[in-house]
């Protein structure tokens, strides 16, 4: 897990935002991403904080270069799942963004899991090119997202 600092710093300020959050109807989601790179650390400040106004947001590249399967993650952040972002990348180490369904993401296994857990809610494309200039242009990214998610 993480180290106890990170998460108890985590779980304090989730707690202390979650009511302010409610009673604004207004939610708050923990990205899987850097401190929080895998849904199993996601889960573990999720579940402490024990609140329906904060949830999750499966970063789908995330937890899969750190090793954590799909379905791991899936079953992980389904009771907290908010959003989740796709994309596509060369590879676990090397994260320059490729059209969707050109990379090594299993991109079709995440969203089987998304349909397993009868998820309904938004999905989006995360398109880095102002940190990858060299990535194709949104206008290709985009068809290429929409085809991904019309085969899922």
């Amino acid at each position: 897990g993480l180290p106890r600092g990170r998460w108890e710093r985590a779980v304090r300020h989730l707690a202390a935002a979650a009511p302010l959050a409610a009673a604004a109807g207004v939610g708050i989601a923990l990205e899987t991403h850097d401190e929080f790179l895998t849904g199993a650390e996601v889960a573990e400040v999720l579940e402490a904080v024990g609140s329906p106004a904060v949830g999750a947001v499966w970063d789908a590249v995330n937890p899969w270069r750190a090793g954590e399967s799909p379905e791991r993650t899936a079953d992980l952040l389904g009771p907290w799942l908010r959003h989740v972002q796709l994309k596509d990348v060369a590879s676990p180490t090397d994260l320059r963004p490729v059209l969707p369904s050109r990379g090594a993401l299993p991109l079709g296994d995440v969203l089987g899991q998304l349909r397993r857990l009868g998820y309904d809610g938004w999905i989006s494309l995360e398109w880095e090119r102002a940190w990858y200039p060299e990535a194709a242009p949104l206008a290709d990214a985009l068809p290429a997202f929409h085809r991904v998610l019309d085969a899922a």
